[in-house]
């Protein structure tokens, strides 16, 4: 679909398993103005992510689904002037830093849905109630990046002395959340031939092992597909459209607050659906919109900028393997 992963919308009778996998990338063009009081320097970079996001569905039942999903990726900062600075460098998420476990294995989702309502491959209504875990991964910061205690304390950081380099990128928050989520998905002889809403929260109940609490966030997304009118060079099988709304809550660092967590932004895709043997493969583009957070709004005393472009490609299989003892 045009948003969301590749297995949304689909529901399982008892006994079929479907693998799905969605390939994330993003670049984020990114600056602010020089951090006061004593680092007199423009502050500006490319942080690109590369994810791939495996998921296996099970048909526990005709009304159960089972679902786990596993990131693994990268995370690559190019930090643009050719000067070092204790903020930012040229590195990735692979390796280790003074504030920073790094690793290929971003979190992974146990998820249970149960289906109200699902006509399978027919026209008809699907509605699904997930409810599920999130289980962070180790590649988490181990330290404020912010060195928010300090700067209450002496009203201001001394970013020159020694101890102050860090890093502001993870994989993981290293929070355990609780996950809830319902679609509901519609399948039409006309077009839109495809539509669908999907909600969804994540709770954080546990902390990182380091001292920080993520905020809840939620997400609602609209998606829809049309059945091209004419041909097109290569001969999609639908056109999709989507809109997605993504909101972070507050976190802290103990129990101060991290600048950089509360943020709003709006996610409009367009992209194209294919036919790819017995499963489909899709190509979607997102354009993320801030609309509230760092670098938005009149009080962005640094003059942060923020500049994305995503590209996701999904693929699904339905295996003709059917597991015996849960059917019947």
């Amino acid at each position: 679909m045009p948003v969301g992963n590749a297995s949304d919308g689909i529901g399982l009778y008892a006994g079929q398993v479907m693998v799905s996998a969605n390939m994330n990338m993003q670049h984020i063009n990114w600056s602010h103005d020089p951090v006061p009081p004593n680092l007199d320097l423009e502050h500006f970079g490319h942080l690109s992510s590369l994810l791939l996001i495996p998921t296996v569905t099970v048909g526990l039942s005709d009304y159960w689904n089972f679902n786990y999903t596993q990131i693994i990726g990268l995370r690559s900062m190019e930090w643009g002037p050719h000067v070092e600075s204790v903020h930012h460098r040229t590195e990735t998420s692979l390796d280790d830093f003074v504030n920073a476990k790094g690793g290929l294995l971003g979190d992974s989702k146990l998820l249970f849905k149960y289906l109200l309502y699902n006509t399978g491959h027919e026209a008809g209504n699907r509605m699904f109630l997930g409810f599920g875990l999130l289980m962070p991964s180790d590649n988490v910061l181990t330290s404020d990046p912010f060195f928010l205690e300090e700067d209450e304390n002496n009203d201001g950081v001394a970013w020159e002395e020694d101890g102050h380099e860090h890093r502001h990128f993870a994989l993981s928050d290293g929070n355990y959340k609780g996950l809830l989520e319902l679609q509901y998905f519609n399948k039409r002889a006309t077009n839109p031939v495809f539509w669908g809403i999907k909600l969804g929260a994540a709770i954080p109940f546990q902390d990182s092992n380091y001292g920080y609490k993520a905020g809840k966030s939620y997400n609602a997304a609209l998606s829809t597909l049309f059945k091209p009118d004419m041909k097109i060079i290569t001969n999609p099988i639908g056109i999709s459209l989507g809109l997605m709304l993504l909101h972070a809550g507050q976190g802290y660092w103990e129990e101060f607050k991290d600048p950089t967590s509360l943020s709003t932004i709006l996610i409009p895709s367009v992209g194209a659906i294919w036919k790819s043997g017995n499963g489909t493969l899709s190509l979607n583009m997102q354009k993320p919109l801030l609309i509230d957070g760092v670098g938005a709004g009149s009080e962005n005393t640094l003059n942060n900028t923020f500049d994305a472009i995503e590209i996701t490609i999904g693929y699904r299989h339905t295996l003709d393997y059917v597991i015996p003892w849960l059917y019947f």
